[in-house]
């Protein structure tokens, strides 16, 4: 693809996202326009998110930002690069449902171990419910949490697998909670 922040190969990322190479140059003439250096650091990330969602002036989405960010930077080296963000973005805006759980487990499951504990999902709907300034969030977050290991953890093994998570997540109304956060 060449250097950081150097023209992608359009053709050849259209191959691995559901945009076309005309959309894949719109994004990329945006993203160099409003990040010249070809990057977004966490901090940048951060003011984007509050941009792109219209935060409340008293809302911290800092820490909810921390979460996505992971997820958009796949190299880990603390920037995310146009082919992360147009990646990220493609399936965030046109995966197939299959694809979104499978993004969404994965930004739950911040130990990359494959299975969700009730600790993770707190920490992650908490941080989501702070951004939005809702009362009580670790409260809120913890209620849910029980609720989705009571109804998907059918092996009582005090972990959600992500074949749990996928079989449950059409019919418990606290799985489509933590779809629907973010």
């Amino acid at each position: 693809m060449g250097g950081k922040g150097s023209k992608p190969d359009f053709k050849e990322l259209s191959k691995g996202t559901k945009f076309t190479t005309k959309e894949l140059e719109q994004w990329f003439k945006k993203f160099k326009g409003d990040f010249p250096d070809g990057k977004i650091n966490k901090q940048q990330f951060v003011k984007l998110y509050q941009k792109m969602f219209d935060t409340d002036a008293d809302a911290d989405a800092t820490e909810f930002c921390s979460h996505v960010f992971r997820q958009y930077d796949k190299d880990n080296n603390g920037s995310i690069d146009f082919r992360e963000f147009v990646t990220t973005l493609s399936i965030a805006s046109r995966g197939t449902p299959q694809e979104k759980l499978h993004w969404a487990f994965q930004l739950y499951d911040k130990d990359n171990s494959g299975y969700l504990t009730e600790a993770e999902i707190v920490e992650i709907l908490s941080s989501i419910y702070k951004s939005r300034c809702e009362a009580n969030p670790q409260g809120k977050a913890a209620d849910i949490a029980r609720e989705i290991f009571s109804k998907a953890d059918d092996n009582k093994d005090n972990k959600l697998s992500e074949a749990e998570f996928v079989k449950h997540s059409s019919h418990c109304t606290a799985i489509q909670e933590l779809l629907q956060a973010f």
